[in-house]
């Protein structure tokens, strides 16, 4: 386990599960990249079995199964703040569907960054659980989507 001075950064990894604008699974946080990319290349060696398609993998960190997406994100946060993660995601019309993470180290954090929409957006719709928020924006006409889940951190 990579260990650093409590208050300084840590590199984490994130690895996210995706169908079209949605986290399908809950995201996982992993202190290694080499165990970190282990387990997206399973999860997308499980998905093309189940969806019967073929990976692409059109750039590193990202393997591609159909409708479905892992993603592998780096992401730096305080040693101290290494209990419950939340990772929110935001696709827009121009970043469909690459998103990056957000973590956060509070629920109540998450939630608001989802359900509070910048000045010119409209939210539509919403939907909310104990593991994860989410939240439908219009834009100009356009649609934009927030998500927030709790993390499945890996020591």
């Amino acid at each position: 386990m990579t260990r650093v001075t409590p208050g300084l950064e840590a590199e984490r990894w994130v690895v996210l599960v995706t169908d079209g604008f949605t986290v399908a699974y809950p995201p996982e946080v992993y202190v290694e990249e080499r165990v970190a990319e282990s387990e997206a290349e399973r999860w997308a060696w499980l998905l093309a079995r189940d969806t019967r398609q073929g990976i692409e993998r059109p750039f590193s960190g990202r393997w591609e199964i159909g409708d479905y997406w892992v993603r592998m994100l780096r992401v730096e946060l305080v040693e101290s703040e290494t209990g419950e993660l939340w990772i929110g995601t935001h696709w827009t019309r121009h970043g469909f569907p690459d998103p990056e993470a957000e973590v956060f180290v509070e629920e109540p954090e998450a939630r608001t960054w989802v359900m509070t929409p910048g000045s010119a957006y409209v939210r539509t719709g919403s939907h909310e659980t104990p593991w994860s928020a989410g939240a439908v924006y219009k834009l100009r006409g356009e649609e934009e989507y927030s998500e927030a889940h709790r993390a499945k951190v890996v020591q």
